[in-house]
């Protein structure tokens, strides 16, 4: 969040490590809470292999944050 926080879960078999992963959001601001859910993703032992959004606000940095994790 930019202003404040909050707590993002997954639930414990929604991956698989090695399994390869694409993520899906409708929307990519400052990119919070698609690098917040690549992090879990990791942390389970999954790859995020791509990540597709509908809207992008290219001004707020979020995909190019994104593209800095290897995405």
């Amino acid at each position: 969040l930019e202003y404040g926080t909050d707590r993002l879960a997954m639930h414990v078999d929604a991956c698989a490590a090695g399994q390869r992963v694409w993520l899906v959001d409708d929307l990519i601001a400052t990119g919070g809470t698609a690098l917040a859910s690549l992090r879990l993703i990791r942390r389970a032992g999954a790859q995020v292999i791509g990540a597709s959004f509908l809207i992008d606000l290219p001004e707020l940095g979020g995909a190019d944050a994104l593209r800095a994790e290897g995405v």
